[in-house]
Parts: structure tokens; C-alpha cells; sequence
């Protein structure tokens, strides 16, 4: 339940007649346009293991920057429809986002004043992950849906 915070889950529908193989081509061009280096790929899904320092220096206009791992799997367990399923986690940059916050925490409450630094640690929290989070949850999916549904 709580892994939903740095957890991007979710799937498409495509035509049935397309290809798997196809599909998981183009995920893969996606993958290497994103810097996401695969690390397994089967005959209905691949994945990728890429750690947030790995890629430190990568352009953060990428739109999954902030993602260590994921996969994608279709499912073809109805005869007349396919989904492409996929979970995304972003679990290094949430950490990286704590340590932040708690940097915020330690000067914000110099001086003894524990809820100034509680105040600025949870703005910095929200401000980092949650604008990359937000920004990400938007972005993603369409990115995956574009790239299965229009070659």
C-alpha cells in the first residue's frame, strides 16, 4: 500500500492483431531514448534496472528521469484484446528526496525551533518529489501509450 507512493503502475489496451515482439521494440527504442538500459527481456515483457547515480548526469528533461525500475508484461489472457501492463519505481529519487527534506529539517529548526524545520522539510518533500512525481504521473503514461498505440 504504501510502495503507491514511488510506484507508477498502470496499462494499455492495443489492437489483439499486433505483434508482441513489435510492441516490446518500440518500448525498447523508448527505453533507449530515456537512457534506460534493459536488463532482462522475455517473449512478453522486458525490464529495466537503472540506479537514479547511474545516470546523474543524464538531461532531466527526460520523462523518466526519476525512475531506478521497471517493467512492462503484456497480457493476452482475454482472446480478443491485449494489455500492455507496467510498473515503474522511482524509490531512489523518493530516498533522495528525504535527504533533502531532512536537510531542510536541520537548518529550518537551528535555534530550537523544531516546527519552522518541520514546516520546511515537509515544503521541500513536496516540492521536490511532488513536482516530479506530478509532472511524471502526466507524462508517462501518455509516453507509453504513444509509443504502443502510434509507431
Amino acid at each position: 500500500m504504501i510502495d503507491g507512493i514511488w510506484h507508477l503502475r498502470g496499462s494499455i489496451s492495443f489492437d489483439a492483431a499486433e505483434n508482441d515482439a513489435i510492441v516490446l521494440a518500440r518500448l525498447e527504442t523508448l527505453l533507449k531514448k530515456q537512457r534506460k538500459p534493459i536488463s532482462s527481456r522475455g517473449t512478453s515483457g522486458l525490464v529495466f534496472d537503472s540506479p537514479m547515480w547511474r545516470n546523474m548526469f543524464a538531461p532531466n528533461w527526460l520523462a523518466m528521469i526519476v525512475y531506478d525500475r521497471g517493467s512492462f508484461q503484456i497480457d493476452r489472457s482475454a482472446a480478443s484484446s491485449a494489455r500492455l501492463e507496467y510498473d515503474l519505481r522511482s524509490l531512489h529519487c523518493f530516498i533522495f528526496c528525504l535527504f533533502g527534506a531532512a536537510m531542510f529539517f536541520s537548518v529550518g529548526s537551528v535555534g530550537g525551533n523544531i516546527s519552522r524545520g518541520i514546516m520546511l522539510a515537509v515544503v521541500a518533500f513536496c516540492w521536490l518529489y511532488g513536482m516530479n512525481m506530478l509532472l511524471a504521473w502526466v507524462r508517462i503514461p501518455r509516453l507509453i501509450r504513444k509509443t504502443v498505440l502510434h509507431p
